[in-house]
């Protein structure tokens, strides 16, 4: 079967399945490393793949799109505006027209690509250009649109908003990614959405648990957030790691991601509180070393008010890692399960006695560890999703032939 892949795929992603340098293309769209994984597994399994991305450093006269092969793979670069709102040039915020520039690029190429069937990610241009293209489809909603706009209500997320509720109204097969966001998202279409998990990573899920003891000589807590925002709720989980100190004293608080390196919007804030005692601010780094970290840590702490699913949870949970998160934080109860511990995230001195409770307990760890592992694997491996999606396709094309 040959299957086109729509959404966010930046060329770190891909870069083993290319012939070429991968120095000499276009970025891609980064921040979904799911779907390399996605790919991967498809690749295995002997289809054919395309993938279909936007990429900001391609000019927007672009005549032909950026092409890349390798053994049964392609992916097309296709150019986006850098400004949502204001001008780009002679060119319209992206927002202004709907993306219609971006969504014109995707459909031609997939026509050009001609799959059997198309998967578009994210129900925004990359599933309005699967949807326009003709193709067979189906579309990932990874975010409910209503609630991104609750807590970022601006003219972006307000054009966003309608781009997929037009998408989910008129699309073949929507799936989304946890029981929760099948709620949220049935509120919006009547159509039925099936719930089919992020796959996490084949070097994640390939490892086994290790067998190793918790460390309260030196207990470690991550935290991993992209952004400083109301959303993600960081002040929270650093407040009680500062109550944490209290109690354990050689606690440490390592965290990753943007805005939270050396000299970032989060260390500014804890300066400004006092209460860096025991933090270090690492910030970005590339993926698999993030995996490395994530790995030695005692307990991973994701303090976020709201979550589609929660990918980097699934990833702590296959490290074998216990967590505590949100007990009202959308797909987050969901995801955990079994391992780990489940608390109101905004309440400091809450969040402060689950990971003292954890840190102290060595049996409480190890059963929220091995739970952990053995949940992440039984559910978010790569085989597991690309078999009900596989369906999916098969569904798609049996529907078209009849």
């Amino acid at each position: 079967m040959k299957i086109g892949i729509a959404g966010p795929i930046s060329t770190e992603s891909i870069a083993r399945f290319v012939d070429c340098e991968v120095s000499t293309l276009p970025v891609g769209y980064g921040g979904a490393p799911l779907l390399g994984t996605l790919i991967e597994e498809l690749l295995a399994r002997g289809h054919e793949v395309s993938a279909y991305t936007t990429s900001v450093d391609l000019p927007l006269n672009l005549a032909q799109p950026v092409v890349a092969q390798g053994e049964h793979f392609k992916i097309y670069y296709c150019p986006v505006r850098k400004h949502s709102i204001r001008m780009n040039g002679w060119h319209l915020g992206r927002i202004v027209d709907f993306f219609r520039l971006e969504r014109h690029y995707i459909e031609r190429v997939i026509r050009q690509d001609n799959p059997d069937v198309v998967h578009a990610h994210w129900a925004y241009e990359f599933a309005l250009a699967a949807i326009a293209s003709d193709k067979p489809h189906v579309v990932t909603c990874h975010d409910a649109p209503q609630k991104i706009l609750k807590y970022m209500p601006n003219m972006y997320r307000f054009g966003r908003y309608f781009m997929a509720r037009k998408a989910m109204r008129v699309a073949r097969i929507l799936t989304t990614v946890s029981p929760y966001m099948q709620n949220a998202l049935g509120t919006l279409v009547k159509q039925q959405i099936e719930v089919i998990p992020n796959p996490i990573p084949h070097q994640i899920t390939q490892r086994p648990l290790i067998a190793r003891t918790l460390s309260k000589a030196e207990p470690i807590v991550v935290m991993v957030s992209n952004g400083w925002d109301t959303l993600k709720n960081p002040q929270a989980g650093l407040l009680a790691f500062a109550k944490l100190r209290a109690s354990i004293g050689s606690a440490k608080l390592r965290l990753f991601g943007s805005g939270f390196g050396q000299g970032e919007e989060a260390h500014r804030w804890v300066q400004a509180q006092g209460i860096g005692e025991g933090m270090e601010f690492v910030g970005r780094l590339p993926y698999e070393d993030l995996l490395e970290e994530m790995s030695i840590a005692d307990v991973f702490l994701h303090s976020s008010l709201e979550e589609s699913f929660g990918m980097v949870i699934a990833e702590a949970m296959a490290l074998g890692v216990p967590v505590v998160g949100g007990k009202n934080s959308g797909a987050v109860p969901w995801v955990i399960g079994a391992g780990g511990l489940l608390v109101d995230v905004t309440n400091v001195n809450e969040i402060a006695d689950a990971l003292l409770s954890i840190l102290t307990d060595g049996e409480k760890w190890n059963n929220f560890r091995t739970a952990a592992y053995q949940s992440s694997q039984s559910r978010f491996s790569p085989a597991i999703v690309v078999d009900s999606y596989e369906n999916l396709y098969c569904q798609q094309l049996k529907d078209i032939i009849q």
